[in-house]
């Protein structure tokens, strides 16, 4: 007669107390669950935001690092084409007066 009255009332919406309580306390940790994800969510967020400007600093420095070698081998090359164009003027010998 319990489980009948039980099955009638389910039909209305009426659901026993300890159900009721299970659920209130299902909801309140799911709640606290979604607090603690939202707070993880927001520093991952934070830290990748940090972790791109550290790309973009380390890819500058690069860059810069680039430009420097290459203008250091351009500085170089330079050198040794006026080193090479002395040394080989050397070794001519004079055709006449000027």
């Amino acid at each position: 007669m319990v489980k009948l009255l039980h099955k009638v009332m389910r039909l209305f919406g009426y659901v026993p107390i300890k159900i009721r309580h299970r659920l209130l306390r299902e909801v309140l940790l799911l709640e606290q669950e979604n607090d603690r994800l939202i707070k993880e969510m927001v520093e991952t967020q934070d830290e990748n935001s940090s972790l791109w400007d550290m790309l973009d600093e380390i890819k500058k420095s690069d860059i810069a690092k680039h430009l420097q070698g290459q203008q250091a081998m351009d500085t170089f090359m330079d050198e040794l084409k006026d080193a090479m164009a002395s040394e080989m003027i050397k070794d001519f010998k004079p055709v006449g007066e000027a």
